[in-house]
């Protein structure tokens, strides 16, 4: 696999296609991940535990209270933005 020992390998689809039960064997054994391009596209080729791994870490900082601050700011915000363009008004008297 390209750049073993890293973990991270880039290979085009047809590399993929034909090495698939070793990349397989591999990503399942070593955790490693897989960078599959065909042309522009691309996707990346991980373990199911991995995958676990990372989903659950996202759930975890998507329920602490900076984040859920965050979201409040961001739907405040929003919510201002759609009930029209803020406009300052000026006081009489002033230069």
């Amino acid at each position: 696999m390209p750049d073993e020992g890293q973990g991270f390998g880039i290979m085009s689809i047809e590399q993929a296609r034909s090495r698939l039960t070793e990349i397989h064997r591999q990503i399942c054994h070593d955790k490693g991940r897989v960078e599959i391009r065909d042309g522009q596209a691309c996707c990346v080729l991980i373990s199911k535990e991995e995958l676990d791994t990372l989903e659950e870490a996202l759930e975890i900082l998507s329920n602490t209270t900076q984040i859920q601050k965050v979201a409040r700011t961001i739907a405040a915000l929003t919510h201002a933005v759609a009930q029209g363009p803020l406009v300052v008004e000026e006081e009489v008297g002033s230069n």
